[in-house]
Formats: C-alpha cells, structure tokens, sequence
C-alpha cells in the first residue's frame, strides 16, 4: 500500500487530480485499488491551533494494481533506503514536474503544489494527525 497525504484549496481541486490520475472515475467515485479519507476542512489560519495547514486534507491509499501502476519501472530505493514518495511514484513525479516547491505555516513540513492541490512530503510530518485505520 502506499499512502499519499495532500491538502487542496477546495474538494473540486481534490476531484480535478483524483480524475486526471484515474484514481477517481467520471462520477467521483474512487477507482478500485484507491481509498480516500477525505472531507477534512480545516478552519482558517486565525482560528487554527498547533501546526494543522489551512485547506482542505485528504488521505489517498492505493493498493493492488493500482500500486503496482504507481510504481511500475520506478526505482523504489537508494542504497538501501526507500527514496521519497515524491520520486518512487507516478504521483509525485508528476507534482515535482509540474508544481512549485512549498512549505507549510509550520516552516518544517514540505511538499509541492500544482493545480490547488499540494503534495505533502510524509517524511516531513513529524506528528501525523491523521492515520489509517
């Protein structure tokens, strides 16, 4: 499985990407092999406490074939160490393209944004808020 953690401006933006990289079909409903955890509005940065980042979060899993879609001919490690998200999937690959470098409220998580939509580097999230269950 690999879980990718992203933030947009509003769920349209989140449906745009969803379509365009086929993990949501024409409907809106998630293709199968995605899972979304999505729906999670923040409030505003003035009422906002701790190190949440304003927009609209969502969590995407893939599994089954469409992993094996997302990382198919991908180098998947460096010297033993599995590589970033950003640069083992066809996802992040595309973001880091196509998007700007961006870093959030908190001055420590990264990620890269395209089209309202960010890609949040997990390995820059040191206390996730959000996990699977």
């Amino acid at each position: 499985m690999i879980d990718f953690l992203l933030k947009a401006v509003d769920r349209d933006s989140m449906e745009a990407l969803a379509k365009e990289h086929d993990f949501m079909d024409a409907d809106g409903n998630p293709v199968p092999g995605a899972d979304f955890d999505a729906g999670i509005p923040v409030a505003p940065p003035e009422a906002m406490q701790g190190e949440l980042i304003p927009g609209f979060h969502f969590n995407l899993r893939v599994s089954g074939e469409m992993e094996v879609e997302q990382t198919a001919g991908i180098p998947q490690t460096e010297k033993g160490e599995l590589l970033p998200l950003r640069e083992r999937t066809r996802l992040g690959l595309f973001m880091d393209a196509n998007g700007t470098e961006w870093v959030g409220p908190n001055g420590v998580t990264t990620g890269i944004t395209h089209a309202g939509v960010t890609f949040i580097d997990p390995e820059s999230v040191a206390t996730p808020q959000r996990v699977w269950q």
